[in-house]
């Protein structure tokens, strides 16, 4: 069985299937939050599966998880947390 690359999985066609819904890559830039920071928060419970972060079917491990974006600004704000505008 051959390994797909991750970013086979971040094409636009595969983003259209699920707006609101961002890789990793994507999450950084946007929140201006390192992958290490939202991993830990996802890691330590601050950020829930399913509000925050999700799998789809082309995940392929945990670092391929989407985040919703709006949901977690809007959680890190409830929280104090505010993740720096980018």
């Amino acid at each position: 069985m051959t390994c797909c690359k991750l970013s086979e999985y971040t094409t636009p066609l595969v983003m259209a299937k699920h707006p609101g819904w961002v890789s990793v890559q994507q999450a950084e830039e946007l929140l201006g939050i390192d992958r290490k920071t939202l991993f830990k928060y996802r890691d330590n419970g601050t950020l829930k599966l399913g509000p925050h972060f999700a799998a789809f079917p082309e995940t392929r491990s945990r670092d391929g998880y989407r985040w919703n974006i709006s949901a977690v600004r809007k959680h890190l704000k409830k929280l104090e947390m505010q993740p720096m505008a980018v």
